[in-house]
Formats: C-alpha cells, sequence, structure tokens
C-alpha cells in the first residue's frame, strides 16, 4: 500500500492527481486484450448501446491527430460512444473530437475531501451498509449496472471478480441492502496514497434516500482509520450538489463528449 498522503496545495496539480486516479483505475480494472492502452489514451469499445460501453479517455498530452486516430474506431460500429479528457479539454482537442461527432455532454467536477471536511450520513429505518465479497459478485454487478441504467456487459467492467484479478486489496466493494436485497453501491480505490469513490449507484425506486452518500462517506470513514487523509471522486453534474453537501471541494473539471448516432 502507497503510503496515504494530503493532495497537492497547488490546485491545478492537486486536480490532476484527482483525474490521473481514475485513468489508472479505467486502465488497471477495466482493460482488456481488446483495449487500447498508450501514454495519451486509453480506449475500449464493447458494442454496447450505451456511451460508457464504447470510450476513450485522453490525456492533456494528445495532440489533434492522436484524438482523430484513437477515437475514430469508436464511430464505426453505430453504437453510442463517449470521450473524456482528464482535464477541461483545449480548445484544439475539442475541435478534433467535433470533427468525428462528438459533442458536449457533461463538464465532471473532481472533487476531494477530508476527514474534517467529511459530514455525517446516516441509513433510514430497513437499509443496512456492509462491505461484499468477491462471492457476491453477481449480484453487486446487477446493482450497479440497474443502477446507474448501464447494461450488464458495461457494469461488469466494475465487477469484484474483475478487481480480485488485477489489484486484489486495492479496492474494496460496498453495498446497501433493503429486504436482503442489494439497492445501491460503491466502491473505494485506494491507489496512490488517496482513497477514491467509484460505482456509486442507486436503483431508482430507491433514490433520495441518502443512500448514495452514505455510502460515499462510510468507505472513507474505513479509509480513514487505515491512515489515509484524502478521499475523492470525479462525479457527474448531477451528483456533484450530493457531494458537495457531504463537504467534498471541486477543484477542477473533466470534459466528457458524446457521439449519439442517430440509429442508436
Amino acid at each position: 500500500m502507497t503510503k496515504p498522503r494530503d493532495l497537492p496545495t497547488d490546485m491545478r496539480t492537486a486536480c490532476r492527481d484527482i483525474a490521473n486516479h481514475m485513468d489508472h483505475f479505467f486502465r488497471r480494472v477495466f482493460a482488456d486484450d481488446e483495449s487500447l492502452c498508450t501514454p495519451v489514451c486509453f480506449r475500449y469499445i464493447l458494442g454496447a448501446p450505451h456511451p460508457f460501453g464504447n470510450l476513450a479517455i485522453f490525456s492533456r498530452d494528445a495532440t489533434p491527430d492522436d484524438i482523430r486516430r484513437d477515437a475514430r474506431p469508436l464511430c464505426d460500429d453505430g453504437f453510442p460512444s463517449a470521450i473524456l479528457f482528464l482535464d477541461e479539454g483545449a480548445p484544439e482537442q475539442l475541435a478534433a473530437a467535433g470533427e468525428l461527432g462528438f459533442e458536449p455532454a457533461e463538464s465532471m467536477p473532481c472533487m476531494t475531501v477530508t476527514p474534517v471536511t467529511l459530514g455525517p450520513t446516516s441509513l433510514p429505518n430497513g437499509y443496512t451498509l456492509r462491505e461484499v465479497s468477491v462471492s457476491e459478485s453477481d449480484a453487486w454487478t446487477r446493482a450497479v449496472s440497474e443502477g446507474y441504467g448501464l447494461p450488464v456487459s458495461v457494469g461488469e467492467l466494475f465487477s469484484i471478480e474483475r478487481a480480485e484479478s488485477r489489484c486484489a486489496g486495492d479496492a474494496r466493494y460496498y453495498a446497501v441492502e433493503h429486504s436482503g436485497e442489494m439497492v445501491a453501491t460503491s466502491l473505494a480505490y485506494l491507489h496512490d496514497g488517496y482513497a477514491g469513490i467509484y460505482a456509486v449507484a442507486t436503483r431508482p425506486e430507491h433514490r433520495r434516500r441518502g443512500l448514495a452518500a452514505h455510502l460515499t462517506a462510510e468507505p472513507l470513514r474505513q479509509a480513514w482509520n487505515m491512515g489515509y487523509t484524502t478521499g475523492l471522486l470525479q462525479a457527474s453534474e448531477m451528483g456533484a450538489p450530493v457531494y458537495a453537501g457531504l463537504g467534498f471541494q471541486t477543484l477542477g473539471h473533466m470534459a466528457l463528449l458524446a457521439r449519439i448516432p442517430a440509429s442508436a
């Protein structure tokens, strides 16, 4: 385990660390033999009918030609696809993506929290949180897929079995249960001295009950007990207010672009 550490005081450098944490998680857990892994691009293509099933993540050093070359295969199968830049994207990078039909979808906040700023959370009656074992991988995958509205083939990229085979011990999986069913999920990825939170998803009929907030905060409290001092995540625009209410601070943004073919 890398020694826990604080984010750099320079906001731009700190935001880079947050974005790089996510890039590392995707490259380490999501990659398979068909994925493209270069210094400037990580890309996977599942052929799934969802933008996150066909995704390219570009580094800050990617040139417009890199983007045109490495994102073009995302346009070949007729499925929705997405491009994520590890920062807000330079004008020439965004223009190259636009040439391929990718349009701005979200400006995703890079957010951080510490033990001092993390607020209290609780669960309503009838709900319990626990850490999930590898033997429960299929049930957890179904829950995260339904919570995010993803095809199961995309949700499987997060699966416990997949992480255990690639980074055993670095990813810890959590679920909130109700009446014996997993209804919300999250995972903590411990890397580079930081505790990153991913896969925070709630099944639609259980939303607006504070489950996502608790599934974000409680794994971080466990990380604090292990000596970690910095929690981080990359939020959607919709989820950012929940995290801000927990005490997370936004340090910067990443540009998400999507391409939705007319036939999709």
